[in-house]
Parts: C-alpha cells; structure tokens; sequence
C-alpha cells in the first residue's frame, strides 16, 4: 500500500518552484504556494463511524476495536491546543468546524502539538493499525499495549496523522447544560450565561493546596434550565495560578470527561475561552430532573421498622423515590462523605401520617456541598440501595448483603439527583428536653444556651485529647436540659476558641459515632449566635483540700434503706420537682454492681416530658467548725443526656416548696461521673472543700433527665461524707 508522506509532497514543491524560477519571462508570475491535499488512496470513514465501530465491538463482548487493513481514513478539525499546557500529548478532533456530530480524542506521544496542529486544521487519521476506545470516559484513538489504548509513539506520527491544508473558523456549539449529550463529548462547545460558584470567585484555576493533578472547580448556569458542570484546569497550565474571573457570561470549552469518566468536565484552551462580559453575577438556577416523590421518609422509617433491621429496596420493585431539602454541609470539614435531608424545609409535619422526618445518605464524594448545597431539594431513587441504623440513626446506603456501604462517586447521579429548588430552611425551635426520636437527621435550633464554665477557653476540636471530635458541653440557661456539641477535628475551625456569651445555636441533631448519645453538630461557626451574657448559676468553689478531717458531720452509705423505695430518713428531703421518678435504694451485684445498698435515679421508660428529681441533707452548720470537706462517689448507666449536679443553698428554708424558689449555687469543683464512663466503675468526688462557707446551708444531688431515650439516663449515688477538723 502506497503511504503518503505530507514532507514528499514538500519536497516535490520545493523542486518544482526551483524548476520554474530558472525560466525566464517577461511576464513574471507569482508562484502558487496552495498545498493540496494528498490523495489519500482510501476510504474516508466518518467519526461516527468509528464510534459505531466502538459501540459494536462492546455490544460483542470487547472494549475496544482494532482496524486492520481496512484502508480508512478519518478526519477532523482541531478543537484542542496544548499551547497554554492544559492539554498534553493528545488532539481533540471533531468532525465539521459547525454543528458537528461527533469527535474523538487522539493520543500522540508528541509535544508541542499546536505548533503543526493548530486550532481549526483539518487533519487525516490513517486508521490502520490504530484502536478505537474509551480513555477517562470519552471515545480515543491510540495504538493498542497490553489491552490499554496507549500513545501514538513520536516516530510514528507520520505514519498516522497527515496535515491538510484546510483550517476552519471553529464556531462552538451553544448548549445549555440541559442540552449536554453523549454526543457531545469531543466537541467544542459554549455555555451561555453562566458563572464559576461564588465560593469559588477568589480561587486560582489550578494552584490552591489541594489541586494535585488538576484545579476542580464549579460552574453553574444561569439559564432557565439550570445545572452546574465540573470545570477543570491541569496543574501545568500556564494560566494555573491567574484567579478565576468574577461575573457571568459565556465559557468556550472542549467538553469531555474527568479521569475516573464518571461525569461531564469543561476543558479551555486558554483563559480567553471565558467571556465574562458582565460584572454582575447571575441567579443560579439548578437542572430540573423532572423527578416525583412516590413514597415518603415515613415509610421508609416503617420499612426499617417491619424488618428489624438492613432492608433493601430492589431493583425489581415499582420505583421508589424519596424528596428531601439539604441540611448539611461538609464546606468547613465537619460532615465528610455524608448528607442529611428532611422532608420539610419547615417545621410542621406533612400530615397525620407524614411527621417531619430527617435521613442521612452516605456516599464516597468530597466537596459535597458543591452539588447539593444547604437547602437543596435532592430526590433519592432508592431502588438498589438499602436503609440500615448506623450510629444509631436511619441511614441509607448502597447494598453489601446485610450492611450498607457509601455509595460510590461515579454512580451516586444514579441515586441522589439534585432539585431546582434551594429553600431556606427553618430550624425547629426547641428545648433540649423536647427533643425526640422524630427530630433525629432533622435541623434545630436551642436558644438561651452556653457552653458550660469549665470549658472556656478550649477549641472546638484543637486539643491534645481530641483524637477524632472535639465533645463539649452546652448547658441551657433555663434549665430546659443539656446536651453535647461534636466538632470534627477535620473541621477548618477546629482550633477556634469556644463562643464565651450565651445564644442560640442551630446544628443537625444526630448521635455520637457509638449510637448511644444524643449530639449537636453544626456546619460552621454561623451557626453559633451567641451574643447574650452567660447565665452561670452561682459557684461555690473552695477548691480541692488536701486532708480530710475526723469528726464526720454528716454521713450516708444508704445501707438502712429499703430497696426498691424512695430514700428516706436521717435528715434527708426527697423530692420530685417534675415528672414521676424519685431517688431510690437499689441493690445490684452484677456488672453495674452498687456499694451495697445505693441510692439512684433515671427515667428510663417513665414517660415523663422531665424528670427532675432532688435529693438534699439536712442542714449543716459552716461556723460550727472548720476545715468541713464533701466526699462522694458517683456511678451511672448510659445517662445519656441526663445530668446530675451537686449544689450548695444557704438561703433555703427547709420547705420542700421553697426548693426551687432558693438560691442554688454549684459545687464546681466535686468531680462526677461522666457519660463516657464505664458503667460498673464507681467515680470518687475528690476532697471538696467546703471550708469557704460561712453560715449554715444544705447540700443538694439534683437530677435532671426525661422519658426521651436521649435523656433517661440513670446516676448512682453513695458513700457520702461530710467531715471537719
């Protein structure tokens, strides 16, 4: 077969010109310098048609196809230029300089390539010996190595690539991102009206820390139909570290796939590609996906429920599609591979039978907000996936047998399909102690809150135990129940100091990674208002002593009382302020053993909206004596988001009525049980000092809990002692 060669065809021209200027004559001629175009002694086969060739070979069982002796040709015009570094031994072809059909990615181990193959040349591709497949996604063209389509080897390029005369104006293609088809890919398009996201506006292209191979960005449209698209930039662009443009307008764009092939990215040629010709940034309006709800989070919940446990939801099933509104975001670090969604951007249910419910969806994505930001209507095609608790909330995942696994990147648009519509959510305005099940996964908000004295001045999440949250404590200043914030030390603002007023505070209600704890998180430190001033309760604080009297003043280890009923006698006052439950004597030799006889109190399974219950000794002199020291021990069983506290009030008048109407003041410095704590283990008070009193007063063990699982909790109490010199 007779190969042509585009240098013969220059040295037959250079001969032919040196010819003709030995002839003289009197009427001189400018020379005609058109380079025509070889006769290619073959077939010339259209781009599509090697896609079709693709597409049968893969409808046969093979990934790529392989011509042979076919005596083909292709051709195309160069949409791609590697002048700006962007693009890197490859050419991207298309097959009409206008309205084209369909293009192809040619790899050549060549470099530079724009100097031959400039934007708009009309190139030839000998096809023989060359394989058609996929690479990152998008149909290519190399040479084929070991079952992968690799590069045009250098010395090779003649033999495969064959330079034309014809260079074209290329006028893109205008799409809207609605518009975006597979046939697209490979071609130069434009996307009218659109923007990069305004998070975004002070990035470079390609030269922020984490850009390690290209600079990720997002560009969201501003036409009626929507959308966003990812828009990438090599890290060896020349234009790498210009900042993106402010604005809106049109961006011109070869439009191909990321690495992986698993979504639709914007290439430039250069920064020019981007005409901005606005200052003004346009409202973003996100793709329509003409989706429908056909159940709700309700009976999903009683899926769950009917089955016990993991459920799948088949493929084979009648689909299944659950709408929700974004309430998460990993922007700031403290979500990762994550998502929660409520059913309500508001506050009321649905209707009888359709509460306002909250479910997190795991999946294998960063930067998640970039998609799916903060009030985002998302629709959950649930077929093929499967809802299971983890940590102790409703989660749904991708199928794996009897467990749910993240659902991966690259087919998460088959599951989780953004909305149009971005709602501004309306926290529910609640009391910790009204929290329940139902306000799992969901968004709320706690007013009047604080973090609690002995944490000012701590991080969020920057301490040195701090291994994978930072948990601090909030109390309510009303009383209304305390809870505990968890900061991811992944969080941007994990080193920032803890808001020192008093607020409000929106966060996702959820659990600790354990399952057994009722928690807070926030997206970001706006989500912290706290602008009031703290409302500590008075403080009583002597401090720790260091020796221990002999002459006891007041002594319990509860060994005379009867088990199974309130605690009584030796001067105490047992009293319920709310709910059902009182202090009682208990005895347990198991796992949770009690110190003989013990005193404690919980709410487990009691039903009561609070449970608050006070347990104070008779009054006790301070000027008697001196030297008066506290000692106790404290155990507990999952309290969960109970509390206990240990108070001093010297303004009480005996009254079981005046309880509440007295000044209590808190013995900061008596250590009790925590949460964390195992749950056999009985925790000694410290040797509080009491000697700081003056006057007479009385000692108080106040618990505070509720019927809600979240805060029914129970707190062990003995071996009490209250000793002077």
């Amino acid at each position: 077969m007779k190969h042509f060669k585009i240098y013969n065809l220059f040295i037959l021209f250079a001969l032919t010109v040196a010819t003709v200027s030995c002839v003289k004559d009197d009427e001189f001629d400018t020379p005609d310098t058109t380079i025509i175009d070889p006769e290619l002694g073959g077939e010339i086969v259209s781009l599509s048609s090697i896609r079709s060739s693709y597409q049968q070979a893969v409808a046969a069982g093979e990934s790529t196809f392989t011509y042979e002796a076919t005596n083909t040709f292709a051709e195309g015009f160069v949409i791609s230029s590697d002048e700006g570094g962007n693009f890197f031994e490859e050419i991207i072809l298309q097959d009409s300089a206008e309205n084209p059909q369909a293009g192809v990615k040619v790899l050549i181990d060549v470099n530079p390539l724009f100097t031959k193959y400039e934007m708009g040349r009309k190139v030839f591709i000998k096809l023989d010996g060359l394989t058609v497949g996929l690479d990152s996604g998008v149909l290519t063209l190399g040479v084929l190595s070991e079952g992968q389509i690799e590069k045009i080897p250098s010395p090779n390029e003649a033999d495969f690539l064959i330079r034309s005369s014809e260079t074209a104006t290329i006028i893109p293609t205008v799409k809207t991102l609605s518009q975006i088809t597979e046939d697209d890919v490979n071609t130069l398009i434009q996307l009218p009206n659109a923007q990069f996201t305004e998070s975004q506006i002070d990035l470079s292209f390609a030269n922020e820390p984490g850009d390690e191979f290209d600079g990720d960005r997002i560009i969201e449209s501003c036409s009626d139909d929507g959308g966003t698209i990812l828009f990438q930039t090599s890290t060896f662009a020349d234009f790498k570290g210009l900042n993106l443009p402010d604005g809106s307008g049109s961006i011109t764009a070869v439009l191909t796939r990321d690495f992986f092939g698993e979504q639709f990215v914007l290439n430039v040629n250069e920064p020019g590609d981007i005409n901005f010709d606005s200052p003004d940034r346009c409202e973003p309006m996100p793709l329509d996906p003409g989706l429908q709800a056909t159940t709700t989070f309700a009976a999903v919940r009683a899926r769950f429920q009917q089955a016990g446990g993991y459920e799948e939801f088949g493929t084979d099933e009648d689909p299944l599609i659950i709408e929700g509104y974004v309430i998460s975001s990993d922007e700031k670090g403290n979500f990762f591979d994550e998502i929660f969604i409520q059913n309500t951007p508001g506050t009321e249910d649905l209707g009888p039978n359709n509460p306002r419910l909250g479910l997190r969806v795991i999946m294998d994505k960063n930067d998640i907000y970039q998609t799916f930001p903060v009030g985002r209507k998302v629709y959950v095609k649930l077929n093929g996936l499967a809802i299971n608790e983890d940590s102790g909330i409703l989660t749904i995942g991708l199928q794996n047998v009897a467990q749910i696994e993240k659902i991966p990147d690259g087919s998460l648009d088959l599951f989780v399909v953004g909305g149009q519509e971005i709602e501004e959510l309306q926290p529910l305005n609640v009391s910790v102690n009204e929290l329940n099940a139902d306000d799992l996964n969901t968004l709320v908000q706690l007013d009047d809150m604080q973090f609690t004295i002995q944490q000012l001045g701590l991080t969020y999440a920057g301490e040195p135990g701090d291994n994978f949250d930072g948990e601090r404590n909030l109390e309510s200043c009303d009383e209304t129940g305390d809870i505990r914030l968890f900061t991811s030390t992944f969080a941007d603002f994990k080193s920032q100091i803890l808001d020192p007023d008093s607020g409000q505070i929106t966060a996702v209600y959820s659990n600790d990674f354990s399952g057994d704890e009722r928690i807070l998180t926030i997206r970001d430190l706006d989500d912290v208002n706290f602008t009031g001033e703290r409302c500590d309760p008075p403080v009583v604080d002597c401090g720790i002593a260091g020796t221990t009297g002999t002459n006891i003043l007041f002594t319990d280890f509860f060994e005379s009382q009867t088990t199974g009923t309130p605690i009584t006698g030796n001067g105490w006052t047992n009293y319920i302020e709310a709910g059902t439950e009182t202090w009682e004597a208990f005895f347990d030799d198991g796992t949770n053993a009690s110190l003989g006889i013990s005193a404690r109190m919980g709410s487990f399974n009691s039903g009561d909206a609070s449970s608050i219950g006070w347990l104070i000794t008779p009054e006790i002199d301070f000027n008697a004596q001196d030297g008066e020291t506290l000692n106790f021990k404290t155990s507990n069983s999952f309290s969960d988001g109970s509390e206990m506290q240990v108070l001093f009030s010297s303004d009480w008048d005996g009254n079981p009525a005046n309880i509440t109407s007295a000044t209590w003041s808190s013995l900061s410095s008596a250590n009790i049980v925590d949460d964390s704590a195992f749950f056999g283990d009985w925790i000694p008070s410290g040797n509080v000092d009491l000697s700081c009193i003056d006057g007479a007063g009385y000692i108080a063990f106040k618990y505070i809990g509720s019927g809600d699982e979240a805060f029914d909790g129970t707190y062990e109490l003995d071996e009490i002692v209250v000793n002077s010199n």
